[in-house]
């Protein structure tokens, strides 16, 4: 017969008696007087409790109401506590009253205060001279027994008050760290705060306020003056003159405010890049015809499913000896067999710690001779711990075979990302229309440029170019530069940071351009308007052209650590306004890096796409940057991914499936075949700085525009350094820098000469007028 389940505890009811029963025995210590126990708050059966508490604990009673309610506040909040938690508190207890007793036997004097709130004896001491000693149990009568009268003990003689200070002190104050479970350098900043605060309010109650002056007609109220004589003008004829007569006075030089501090200017006119102002407008193209799945490569042979069944076994045996050898009884149940990883769930007995076989990482990979494993403490949703294994048998994944697997399913995405397959042998798809973009991460050689292939071949595979349009950024110059001649383009692939940023902003244009249709229309997304019924008369009659259809627009920039390298403040920013915005008028974004650190991926960035792939990286704290978690740091390469889909914590293990350049040679043959290239943009990389396009013959040509100020501060400091021009002019290293290099190539400043300030060689003409600004208010006026 099965054993019934224990009823689940009602832990709100347990909190609210334990903070019951605390509060009655605080009432009942507060109000207890040892000589009048009918003045107790409780009556007789308060002064009973109180009595038994204080002739035990003294003082150090009020500790135990204090944990009762310490208790039933964190039942109150769902809190776990453990049988050790009330170890702890006896011996905080039990070391608070022997400092008590300690305390009282040390000075009586002050332990008069507690007279009648505590137990106390008063002893006739006869010799060696008559005396009267009154005793006051602080600590309670145990504790003061155990200080100074138990034969054998006797702590005041043992260890002094000063060593049983020691020890008490250090023993109660560990167990109440434990306890409470309180870090010792928060509290320590805590209490400096709390101090700092004190103190800060103390001096500025005590500082004096200012006093007011007396007025000045009360003042001399009292005074009379007497023969004065009379003037002889008046005081409006007195003014009147004096406007007439001219000063004599040689009026001191002009004294000017202090201009506010000169920042780095930011990027003027003549330095914006060039935006195109093109509109994207396309007609359906019912004619085009998708490529064949017959243009890709068959999927390679499958290894032979009884050997693989008998090889799966003996690798199961091998992980539940390696357990057992550590002392954990576990037993090995599903086991999942992917392309290049296995999955065994591992179902450890009652009592075992999964941290404890997450620990034994290392171990069980040295065992099973694996080159890498990962294990999932514990698996969600089951009550099982996943190690996963490289496959003894290795297979590719053919994205051919994913491909018509997709296209049986009888519900299509919207934009289809075929990624590959998971450990358990399921597909990866997603909507990228859902997602609404991703980060792509991975080291060189972990499979992300092929990854970035198989992402395009899934929308070339899938969608007209009516429906998806595409723009590519490849600083590389190699990796994306053979998808140029397709008709999905909106330009040819962007190879040059200026290229890319104005990419960016005429995405940025485009976006609101699309929001304005939308909100002339009165529709909300991109969807809505495709599938609208057109009403040509509303649409004429509005101020804006309205296209036939809205095409989905996906942005993939490869490379993205290089581009961030180059300009990071010219395109975080029009990332980020797409990011945040860009969902509801088809516009996606993927980005794809061999260096996720926080320089590259920022917060902002990082905040607004919340779709991550991350391949093999190099440490766990880029791992951490791209998936919030570590784990692809321990990925075996070769395509081998970890995916977070969209409104998921989960991760998602899979292999990326594979294609061939031949492959995608013979897809956009197939296609250009159909439909030449038909770009809205020429080229990106032509919108180059209006500056360069304009100054070409100028003198001034790449002279930076604080050039001149900087040669006024080297020339009146007589000293130069990088370090010395950031301070003055308040700009970046770099700029500085640069600066620092043109004086030197003018002949203004000398050579480096280690980290000493550089000579300066050179002079200026002109006087110093910005140090002249700075000392005009402290130089005495003739």
């Amino acid at each position: 017969m099965a054993k019934k389940k224990p009823a689940p505890v009602n832990t709100d009811a347990q909190g609210l008696f334990f903070v019951a029963i605390g509060s009655l025995a605080i009432l009942a210590l507060w109000s207890f007087t040892f000589l009048h126990p009918e003045a107790n708050w409780l009556g007789y059966l308060g002064y009973i409790v109180a009595l038994a508490m204080q002739s035990l604990f003294g003082v150090g009673a009020y500790l135990i109401p204090c944990y009762f309610v310490f208790l039933g506040v964190r039942l109150l909040q769902k809190q776990k506590w453990i049988h050790s938690d009330h170890l702890y508190f006896l011996i905080t207890l039990a070391s608070t009253c022997m400092l008590l007793s300690v305390f009282a036997e040390s000075y009586p004097d002050k332990a008069k205060a507690f007279d009648g709130r505590v137990i106390s004896e008063t002893l006739a001491m006869s010799s060696p001279y008559p005396r009267t000693l009154i005793r006051f149990y602080l600590g309670g009568y145990p504790f003061y027994y155990l200080y100074t009268d138990l034969p054998g003990i006797h702590f005041e003689k043992t260890l002094s008050p000063i060593g049983t200070t020691l020890i008490f002190f250090s023993l109660g104050l560990v167990s109440f760290l434990l306890l409470t479970r309180v870090r010792v350098i928060t509290t320590a900043n805590a209490i400096w705060n709390l101090l700092v605060g004190l103190f800060g309010w103390i001096k500025k109650t005590m500082r004096p306020s200012p006093k007011t002056q007396a007025p000045v007609q009360k003042t001399f109220s009292g005074l009379k003056i007497n023969n004065l004589p009379e003037p002889k003008k008046k005081l409006t004829e007195i003014l009147k003159t004096e406007k007439k007569v001219k000063p004599t006075v040689v009026t001191p030089p002009v004294i000017q405010q202090k201009k506010e501090k000169e920042f780095a200017a930011p990027r003027s006119k003549k330095e914006q890049i060039a935006i195109p102002t093109q509109r994207l407008m396309v007609k359906s193209d019912s004619s085009y015809k998708l490529p064949p799945p017959h243009l890709l490569a068959n999927p390679t042979q499958k290894i032979d499913q009884p050997t693989l069944k008998k090889d799966l076994m003996q690798q199961a045996a091998v992980l539940e000896e390696t357990l057992k050898s550590f002392g954990i009884e576990a037993k090995v149940g599903e086991i999942n067999s992917g392309p290049t990883i296995t999955s065994f769930e591992v179902h450890p007995s009652i009592g075992v710690k999964v941290q404890k076989i997450k620990a034994l990482e290392n171990d069980i990979a040295l065992n099973m001779q694996a080159k890498s494993i990962r294990i999932v403490a514990p698996i969600p949703g089951k009550a099982a711990v996943g190690v996963e294994v490289p496959a003894l048998h290795p297979q590719e994944v053919s994205f051919k075979e994913m491909l018509l697997s997709y296209q049986q399913k009888p519900r299509k995405l919207t934009i289809p990302i075929l990624l590959g397959k998971a450990i358990n042998g399921d597909w990866v798809y997603t909507d990228l229309a859902k997602m609404p973009h991703c980060l792509v991460a991975g080291a060189t050689g972990s499979g992300k440029s092929v990854c970035i292939n198989t992402v395009v071949m899934s929308i070339l595979m899938n969608a007209r170019p009516d429906e998806v349009k595409l723009l590519m950024v490849d600083p590389k110059k190699v990796e994306l530069t053979q998808y140029s001649r397709l008709p999905h383009m909106i330009a040819p692939v962007i190879t040059e940071p200026h290229g890319a940023y104005a990419a960016l902003q005429w995405l940025v244009k485009e976006m609101q351009v699309r929001y304005e249709i939308l909100k002339q229309l009165g529709l909300r997304n991109i969807s809505s308007f495709n599938n609208r019924k057109v009403n040509k008369d509303l649409e004429a009659s509005l101020n804006i052209p309205i296209p036939e259809q809205m095409p989905f627009i996906v942005a993939i920039v490869d490379e993205f650590a290089d581009l961030m390298m180059v300009s990071s403040a010219d395109i975080e920013t029009p990332i980020a306004r797409i990011a945040q915005m860009a969902r509801a008028v088809g516009i996606h974004l993927i980005l794809a890096t061999q260096r996720p650190s926080r320089e590259v991926i920022t917060g902002i960035i990082k905040a607004n796409i919340p779709t991550r792939i991350s391949f093999k990286v190099a440490s766990r704290i880029n791992s951490q940057i791209i998936l919030d978690d570590t784990g692809a740091e321990s990925l075996l390469g070769n395509g081998d991914l970890l995916f977070l889909p969209p409104g998921s914590s989960q991760l998602i293990r899979a292999q990326g499936a594979y294609i061939s350049d031949e492959e995608i040679n013979q897809v956009i043959q197939s296609i250009c075949a159909q439909s030449p290239p038909n770009y809205l943009i020429p080229s990106f990389d032509s919108f180059r700085s209006l500056d360069t396009a304009t100054n070409d013959d100028d003198d001034s040509k790449g002279k930076d525009a604080l050039y001149d100020k900087a040669l006024t501060i080297v020339v009146a400091s007589k000293s130069a350094s990088t370090t010395y021009l950031q301070r003055k002019l308040k700009i970046g290293y770099a700029r500085a820098a640069s600066l620092m290099d043109e004086l030197e190539e003018n002949g203004i400043i000398g050579p480096q000469e280690g980290s000493k300030p550089r000579r300066v060689i050179g002079s200026g003409n002109s006087q110093p007028a910005l140090f002249e600004e700075e000392k005009g208010f402290d130089e005495e006026i003739p």
